[in-house]
């Protein structure tokens, strides 16, 4: 009897002898685990720092770009709706001519200088349509250089003062020369912009880069996103 019982006790300890040691083994292996662990989320947070530090010298980057964009462009008009071919061969001549006659410019202004118009490319043709296909296409944008800022100024403002230019059935609109950045940005407003002229509130424009020029009263504010025109609307009707 003696003898079992001590056979039992042997083998009994045996196996706590066994599960001690794998109880140190898992120990061990955790505590591995745990400063793997520990130095992956080092390295994650680090990670993030340099993630976050290359976005924003992205961002800088890209906004340099489109700045230096827009800057190359600042002394150019975008014409639409003159029907095609009015132009003729010589677009700078025709221009010259044209827009002092049309937005009636003073002699201040005149002579004009442009030193280079062309017409955008078709996207009729880049969606699979040619010179044969009998549907409407509109007019393509003609994009004018002027050799002075100030007379690309000039003619944008009389554009504006003349509201509605028709010419040979068709209404003519010119708008600044922009990137497709800011473009982007500029048509976010576009929205806020109507219900703006539904309440009457109807001196607002959008200046470069993306913002908004508002009087209301005897008041002027710049606003820097839309959400910023919704709160003043909001302001006005609770008043």
């Amino acid at each position: 009897m003696m003898k079992a019982f001590k056979a039992m006790e042997r083998q009994v300890s045996g196996k706590v002898e066994e599960i001690l040691s794998a109880v140190v083994d898992v120990k061990g292996r955790l505590t591995e685990a745990e400063e793997r662990i520990s130095g992956t989320e080092d390295e994650i947070v680090q990670l993030k720092v340099r993630n976050d530090t290359l976005e924003k010298q992205m961002k800088s980057m890209a906004d340099k770009v489109i700045d230096l964009e827009n800057r190359s462009r600042r002394n150019n008009l975008r014409l639409v709706g003159l029907p095609e071919k009015e132009e003729g061969s010589d677009a700078c001549a025709f221009l010259e001519k044209f827009l002092p006659e049309t937005l009636e410019l003073g002699e201040s202004v005149t002579p004009l200088i442009i030193e280079r118009a062309h017409r955008i490319p078709s996207s009729a043709k880049k969606n699979g349509q040619d010179d044969k296909c009998k549907c409407k296409v509109q007019p393509r944008t003609v994009i004018m250089k002027f050799l002075n800022f100030k007379q690309k100024e000039h003619v944008l403002k009389a554009a504006k003062r003349k509201g509605v230019i028709a010419y040979k059935g068709s209404n003519l609109r010119f708008f600044p020369d922009l990137s497709a950045e800011p473009h982007r940005e500029q048509r976010k407003y576009d929205a806020v912009r109507q219900k703006l002229r539904d309440k009457g509130i109807n001196r607002h424009r959008v200046i470069f880069p993306a913002r908004l020029l508002l009087t209301h009263g005897d008041r002027t504010v710049i606003m820097n996103s839309p959400e910023e025109v919704e709160k003043f609307m909001q302001q006005v009707e609770d008043k």
